[in-house]
């Protein structure tokens, strides 16, 4: 009886372990029922009537402790080295280029009409803008407010008069 209990549990461990590379969860089911049958075994056969409820209780948490601390192992040092070089990425992104943004108050001239989207010229670097005033033509004289993912925003420069 003590070999089939040591099978069982070892047969258990090993179907549970097999769970990480086969997936579905029927391999590891039957692992955990063949693991609870070594515990039954255990706590119910008659060839273990001898022992007493106590022994029969701690060989039990033993089998439950052992299949514990051989999974834990197992996937802390063992099955995390198998699936990480096929399912994780090791590529690094390179960093997003620096732009040399105008300064906010630089002053520009809109090159396409501002509906509010558009492009300004800022001291010879071409910029995509938005335009606070909702319109400004072609031309026009701009300086920037502010600054948004994507746009520089911009207010129609007021013509000295």
């Amino acid at each position: 009886m003590g070999l089939t209990l040591a099978l069982l549990v070892v047969f258990g461990i090993l179907l549970m372990i097999l769970e990480t590379f086969v997936p579905g969860m029927i391999v590891g089911a039957i692992g955990a029922v063949c693991t609870l049958a070594a515990v039954g075994l255990l706590l119910f056969a008659k060839e273990f009537a001898h022992w007493s409820d106590a022994t029969r209780a701690a060989a039990a948490a033993g089998v439950i402790l052992l299949t514990v601390a051989v999974l834990l192992i197992w996937l802390r040092f063992f099955a995390v080295k198998f699936w990480r070089h096929g399912f994780t990425l090791t590529a690094e992104s390179p960093a997003a280029p620096v732009t040399d943004d105008p300064a906010t108050g630089a002053q520009g001239i809109a090159l396409t009409d501002l509906r509010p989207l558009g492009r300004a010229d800022f001291a010879g670097q071409r910029r995509e803008v938005r335009c606070e005033d909702g319109f400004a033509p072609a031309g026009a004289a701009v300086r920037i407010t502010g600054r948004e993912p994507g746009n520089l925003i911009v207010r129609l420069n007021p013509s000295p008069t």
